[in-house]
This record gives C-alpha cells, sequence and structure tokens, in this order.
C-alpha cells in the first residue's frame, strides 16, 4: 500500500561558502500543493533543488516514495530553466526519447504544448532562439509535463514573464493537480499569488523553517530599549515592539489570528504595537472567516476578520486601518 507521505527530509544540512540550509525534518503529502516562501537567499532554491535530487545533500536523507532517490517521478522547473539549442518539438520530447518511450510522441508533444497555450500548429517546429522569455519557460514546463511526474517542483515559475505566459503556467500547473493528481511543490516571493494555488505555505528564512501557513515573519535584528522591551524596524521607520528575542538576530513568528484590526487609532491599551497600514486583498477562508493582507510601510502583514467586521467597517482594498497586538505575540520557533 502507497505510502501517504511522498516527501520525507531527516536531517538535512547543505552548505554553501556563505550560506547553510538545515531542515531537521519535513513532510510533504502525496496530492497536497505546497508552497515554501522566504526573501532572497532564504534557501528556497537550495531545498527545491535537493529534493528534484539535482544535488545530493552534504548531511540528512530525503526518501521520495518510500525510497531514497528517484529522479524519474519528480521534475524540477528552474527559475531560469535551460532550453537545448533545437527545436521546441525537439526540447518537449526530449525526455520521452531519454527513457526509450517513443509511443505517439509526436502526438504527445503537441498535446502538452496546448496544454501551456502555445499553438502546437505554430511552435512544434521552432527553434530555441526564435522564443520570447515567456515562450521559452513554458516550452520548458511542457518538457516537464510531458514526463507525467508524480512531483513537480517550481522555483519562481511566473518570475520574469508576461503575463499571458504567468497565466497559462498557472493554469497548466492546475490541471496537472486536477487531472493528475500531481504533487506540486513551488517557490515564489509572492506570498498572494502563493497561496490561490498551495493548500500550506512553509517560511524559510537564513537556510531555516520559520513558520508555516499565513504566519508573519517578522525579520531581527532586534534591539532592547530602557523599557525591557525589544523592537525591530519595518521600512519607513515602522517599529514593532516585542519581549525579549530568543535570538536578536532571527526572524519573530506574528500569527494572524493574534492582530485586531481597527478602522481607527486606538488610544489607552496595553498593547504595544498599534501599525497603521492599508487594505492590500482580502480573501475568503475556508474556516469563514476573511484573510486580510495589510501593506505596513510596504511590509505585508496577513491578519484574519469575520465577515461581519469587515462589512462593519467597510473594510475594502485602498482603506487605511491600524493592526493592534502585543509585544508578547512575537514569538520565536
Amino acid at each position: 500500500m502507497a505510502s501517504d507521505l511522498i516527501y520525507e527530509l531527516h536531517e538535512i544540512k547543505h552548505e554553501y561558502k556563505d550560506f547553510a540550509l538545515n531542515i531537521p525534518f519535513l513532510k510533504i503529502e502525496r496530492g497536497t500543493s505546497c508552497g515554501f516562501s522566504g526573501p532572497n537567499g532564504s534557501g528556497k532554491s537550495t531545498l527545491m533543488r535537493l529534493m528534484a535530487f539535482l544535488e545530493k545533500p552534504m548531511e540528512g536523507r530525503i526518501v521520495f516514495n518510500n525510497i531514497s532517490t528517484d529522479r524519474v517521478k519528480a521534475a524540477m522547473l528552474q527559475q531560469d530553466p535551460y532550453l537545448l539549442k533545437r527545436s521546441v518539438y525537439e526540447n518537449v520530447s526530449y525526455g520521452l526519447k531519454i527513457k526509450k518511450d517513443f509511443k505517439n510522441i509526436k502526438k504527445r508533444s503537441a498535446e502538452v504544448l496546448e496544454t501551456v497555450n502555445l499553438d502546437s500548429s505554430i511552435f512544434m517546429n521552432r527553434k530555441w532562439f526564435e522564443l520570447s522569455g515567456g515562450e521559452q519557460k513554458r516550452v520548458a514546463l511542457a518538457s516537464r509535463l510531458i514526463l507525467k511526474p508524480e512531483a513537480l517542483l517550481l522555483d519562481e515559475p511566473t518570475a520574469n514573464v508576461d503575463i499571458e505566459s504567468s497565466k497559462a503556467i498557472v493554469n497548466a500547473i492546475k490541471r496537472m493537480r486536477d487531472e493528475y493528481s500531481t504533487t506540486l511543490i513551488i517557490s515564489s516571493h509572492d506570498l498572494t499569488w502563493l497561496n490561490s494555488v498551495t493548500n500550506h505555505i512553509y517560511k524559510l528564512y537564513n537556510g531555516k523553517l520559520a513558520g508555516s501557513g499565513n504566519a508573519n515573519l517578522i525579520p531581527g535584528p532586534w534591539i532592547e530599549t530602557e523599557d525591557n522591551l525589544w523592537y525591530t524596524m519595518l521600512p519607513g521607520d515602522c517599529k514593532i515592539f516585542s519581549a525579549k528575542p530568543n535570538d536578536c538576530s532571527a526572524p519573530a513568528v506574528l500569527y494572524p489570528q493574534d492582530i485586531i484590526v481597527s478602522a481607527e487609532k486606538i488610544s489607552g491599551i496595553s498593547a504595544m504595537n498599534n501599525i497603521e497600514a492599508t487594505v492590500k486583498l482580502l480573501s475568503a477562508e475556508d474556516s469563514g472567516k476573511i484573510r486580510l493582507e495589510a501593506d505596513a510601510s510596504g511590509f505585508i502583514i496577513n491578519c484574519y476578520i469575520t465577515e461581519s467586521s469587515c462589512a462593519n467597517m467597510n473594510i475594502m482594498p485602498g482603506k487605511k486601518i491600524y493592526l493592534i497586538f502585543k509585544a508578547t505575540s512575537l514569538t520565536w520557533d
């Protein structure tokens, strides 16, 4: 009987000159769509390459489908994918030819090009240099999709592409998820977009897992005040106060449910943080609550609000609000 888990990572350590990835344990269920989010240099691409078996970790073990390696059934689309200096057809069909799977190969190549919204009658015989950046990425994606991998890893799949290509890529990966139960593992800076295509999000910071789901990561460094409080500065000279951190350089975790949303600034309250922000996005959650993305001095903070509160305060994108939370609401995992 197949395991419900497609990935298990155990005691993973991987280092470069000035970077170290350290993942003690991580498991991913089969058929899910999970995301990895974090700033540049947090380790997203490194982790994805390890999970795609493009690199071997210096320490630890990655289990895929209950065995330690399986290159065939996990495919990765890197942020800047490489195309063979050949025709589109030769690029798309290359993986099948390596596997010596020649059955209906031209038909399957044409079909998968249509999946990424490229007209096969036009693109099949085009050369790699005749493609735009967005078309190149779609061809690279098609070359992975044709293999029908059990896990498809995508590193910033919509970065640096035009709107048409971005929509085509999103539709194609959703189709793989819905029609073939492909496990999707996606890294992206765009938390709003990542929320729309994944079931669960892991946060990475300095090579370590730091919170998950819609938890907010508030970066350090943390500076002590004279009142035994600590603070960090967001862009725009906005201070966020916390209790004493475990590590002055580590990010704090602020959960959305610990934030009160107010349409007006409230004085005379014990909560140290009363942050002015602007509503960026409202999204209905399965729990019945509304997830609100707020822009605080250029920093996005997730919080929750009920439908009735949203209506009573006339909350809508562009509206100024205040985010209220205690210093003790910030924790360090």
